[in-house]
């Protein structure tokens, strides 16, 4: 195909290193679709850093371009300008990243003053945003991925991705091609074998390129490429998809490690585990968030 496949997203389209020889899902569908890749994407970050992005990409988009925009959780706000991937408080050690006083305000705006239904509502006016651009410029219909359901921490509430469609019409916007599924529980969690979840296996750190293994990597890549040449939604539904895999006892199979993990987030990991004695979970921000220090 002419044109180039941009793709804009979070952690879930972030490329590796420019060392290391994995190609991810982005990469590999590059390939099958035989175009040039942009990809924007950074861990954690915002919606509002999506759409930074995509403002900034919009004037140089062509009719032979192909967009693809992994929709990270609106509930993510982008606090601080300089480090965009601090956006809530289930990202562990704000305060060392951002200081106390931040990382104190933060909190208090999550459980004080965050609204789910206005986080919707924002993620609306930037769908609308999209869409009408690309209508504006006669543009291809972009492609939303979501990377989560609709679920908000802090106030229990949840619903899911096909229910948000319907009440706010956004089957109509046919400048887009939703998919109904998500990343998070339609293949990233589905990895876990039954009864554990991503924190109860990695403690903190997810050491899996972009949360996937590398066989799903593969296959969300052929999901994606099928999408692109028949004008259709992203579909996830795959019965290929590697489930029931990773568990704690993954951290005894050196060779599993070295052959699925990115070896650079393995020993981020074990650094950060030796600095907090093997308990990263009970260190991070928001365990003492949940779990405060009796006075």
């Amino acid at each position: 195909m002419t044109g180039r496949l941009i793709i804009v997203g979070d952690s879930f389209c972030q490329l590796p290193r420019d060392t290391d020889s994995f190609r991810n899902w982005c990469q590999q569908a590059a390939t099958l679709l035989d175009m040039p890749l942009v990809v924007c994407a950074e861990r954690g970050v915002s919606q509002d850093w999506q759409w930074e992005q995509l403002r900034q990409l919009m004037p140089s988009i062509t009719t032979s371009d192909r967009l693809i925009v992994v929709l990270t959780h609106c509930e993510r706000q982008w606090f601080d300008e300089h480090k965009p991937g601090f956006t809530h408080v289930n990202v562990g050690d704000l305060p060392d990243h951002l200081g106390a006083d931040k990382a104190e305000a933060i909190r208090q705006w999550c459980v004080h003053l965050q609204r789910p239904e206005l986080d919707l509502q924002h993620q609306m006016h930037r769908l609308g945003w999209l869409h009408a651009q690309i209508h504006i410029r006669s543009l291809q219909p972009a492609w939303i991925l979501p990377g989560f359901t609709p679920h908000w921490l802090v106030r229990r509430i949840r619903t899911t991705n096909q229910e948000i469609m319907d009440l706010y019409g956004l089957r109509d916007l046919n400048c887009l091609r939703f998919t109904e599924q998500n990343l998070n529980e339609d293949v990233q969690h589905q990895e876990m074998t039954p009864g554990e979840s991503t924190n109860s296996v990695f403690k903190g750190i997810d050491t899996r390129y972009n949360h996937l293994l590398k066989r799903n990597h593969e296959i969300l890549a052929e999901r994606v490429a099928m999408a692109i040449r028949q004008c259709q939604p992203i579909d996830l539904r795959d019965p290929r998809w590697q489930k029931g895999v990773l568990n704690p006892l993954i951290w005894h199979n050196e060779a599993f490690l070295l052959a699925e993990m990115d070896h650079n987030l393995l020993q981020q990991r074990r650094v950060v585990l030796e600095r907090h004695q093997g308990t990263l979970l009970d260190k991070t921000w928001i365990g003492q968030w949940f779990h405060p220090k009796k006075k």
